[in-house]
């Protein structure tokens, strides 16, 4: 294992943990609020499920930026367009490595940044329960697939020969 990825293997466990954890949390405990049309349990359903969203997407970008770290020497962004300009760094390839995911991995983690900003930056009480459970749907369709390429990615990196930038494998870094 390459020691500078020990770091990002850990927040990738993390991150299927917080995933695991949110998804068993809405599956379950939310589901039983499905049938109650209280304004209140609508509240707890909206704001309890944004906030799962906001939590694993935080633990992609953490991980994508670990990657960025080591690859790449840290995200080159403007501090108003970071979220933005990290997941662009990471879909692009370098001199050095590969894109670390790939085109359409791209727009659909933009899709859940552009969410977890407006969780974040606008007031909860202005989402919607359809548009909370359309980006709920798409994180549980993008997650497995992100895991994936930042596997193979991090595999192919720690398989490519020392002071060689050429890969050893059929992934190229």
């Amino acid at each position: 294992m390459h020691p500078a990825f020990a770091l990002t293997r850990t927040r990738l466990g993390e991150t299927r943990r917080e995933f695991d954890t949110f998804l068993q949390a809405s599956d379950k405990t939310l589901a039983r609020l499905e049938k109650d049309s209280d304004s209140s349990a609508e509240w707890v359903r909206i704001v309890a499920r944004a906030s799962g969203i906001e939590g694993v997407y935080t633990g992609i970008e953490n991980v994508l930026k670990t990657i960025l770290g080591v690859t790449d020497g840290g995200v080159i962004a403007d501090a108003e367009s970071y979220h933005a300009q990290l997941l662009a760094q990471s879909a692009e390839a370098t001199a050095k490595r590969s894109e670390i995911i790939g085109g359409e991995l791209y727009g659909k983690l933009d899709r859940l940044r552009a969410f977890r900003h407006r969780e974040r930056v606008n007031y909860r009480h202005v989402l919607s329960e359809a548009a909370v459970n359309e980006n709920l749907a798409l994180l549980k369709e993008t997650y497995p697939k992100f895991e994936t390429e930042i596997t193979a990615f991090i595999e192919a990196w720690e398989r490519k020969p020392k002071d060689d930038d050429e890969p050893t494998s059929s992934h190229k870094i």
